[in-house]
């Protein structure tokens, strides 16, 4: 009885020498783990305290497009700075030129993105031979930085063929009498015929002026009396008329005091009414003034002997302004 009790309790357990083996791994197992980690927990703060990467430098290039030339020629210049990211490049401020090259036109810098920017110019070259376009710079502010482009050259080619470039100067030729022909004698007499014409025109003009001046000079009555004196000797009716109207228009401006001679009569009649003219003057001033309208605007009508009583008419109206105008004789003036 004894010994199977042994041998079930022998088998029932786990036996020393199995159980080293896997102590053992499980052991070294997690020596592994643990190291692992530590290494990971000591690189994180060092991979975070490592500073970035230097940004590139920014780089600055010219292109030029042809750069062989005549002289006079357009030639067009791409400016390409490249690294500009997250800043606001500073290009040059052009003027007139551009070393030996004239700057015809210069367009603004243009974001093409990914710090890219370009900025074209229209350039010309009046010198022969290289013409020099020194280095630019352009400024970068935010990053503190310059970018620099290098030296540009452009060949210019003289207009003048090359064996005729250093050509001894001929001697000058004699003067040559050149033949009058026909063309000569019908320009030269269009020409003397315009300033004929514009002789005349400003000979009228300075007598219109004159006569202007003259009437200014004159009283309001003084200047109708001459200016009526002068229509009485006109033979078209319908100028007579309309100077016969404009002539009084500016009596009444001068001797009342308002803008008779650009006013319509219905204006006239509003600025006799406001000078407060008598009624009977009023209502014979507009009826002459309308019977001048019908001749002038509605083709009326009209012989000589018609304009010529209205002269007269016009002539006894003034005399009768004149007359509301002075004091009465004998009156004296009030204390």
């Amino acid at each position: 009885m004894s010994r199977r009790r042994g041998r079930g309790r022998r088998g029932a357990g786990l036996s020393v020498p199995g159980m080293v083996p896997g102590m053992v791994l499980g052991t070294a197992l997690g020596m592994a783990l643990a190291t692992t980690l530590g290494a990971g927990l000591v690189a994180l703060p060092a991979a975070a305290a490592q500073p970035d990467a230097p940004p590139a430098a920014a780089t600055l290039t010219v292109e030029l497009a042809p750069r062989e030339i005549t002289v006079g020629d357009r030639v067009e210049a791409v400016l390409t700075l490249r690294g500009a990211a997250a800043t606001l490049p500073a290009f040059p401020v052009w003027e007139e030129h551009w070393g030996d090259a004239e700057i015809l036109a210069a367009a603004p810098p243009v974001d093409e993105g990914g710090g890219v920017w370009r900025q074209r110019l229209a350039l010309t070259v009046f010198v022969t031979g290289l013409a020099t376009l020194p280095a630019v710079d352009v400024s970068l502010p935010a990053a503190a930085a310059t970018a620099t482009s290098e030296p540009q050259v452009i060949t210019v080619r003289s207009v003048l063929p090359a064996d005729d470039a250093e050509a001894a100067p001929q001697a000058p030729e004699p003067v040559r009498a050149l033949p009058a022909g026909g063309l000569f004698w019908w320009s030269a007499g269009l020409l003397g015929l315009g300033c004929a014409a514009l002789a005349a025109f400003v000979l009228r003009r300075a007598r219109a002026v004159q006569g202007a001046v003259a009437a200014l000079a004159l009283g309001p009555f003084e200047a109708l009396e001459a200016a009526l004196a002068r229509l009485r000797r006109e033979n078209e009716v319908e100028r007579l008329v309309t100077g016969m109207s404009l002539e009084l228009r500016r009596y009444l401006g001068r001797a009342i005091g308002f803008r008779a001679a650009e006013a319509t009569t219905t204006e006239v009649q509003r600025g006799l009414r406001d000078k407060s003219l008598p009624a009977d003057l009023v209502r014979d001033t507009l009826g002459l003034l309308r019977e001048a309208d019908r001749v002038k605007f509605a083709r009326g009508r009209a012989d000589r002997d018609w304009a010529g009583r209205r002269l007269e008419d016009v002539a006894a109206l003034a005399r009768r302004v004149e007359e509301w105008l002075e004091p009465e004789s004998g009156v004296e003036a009030a204390p």
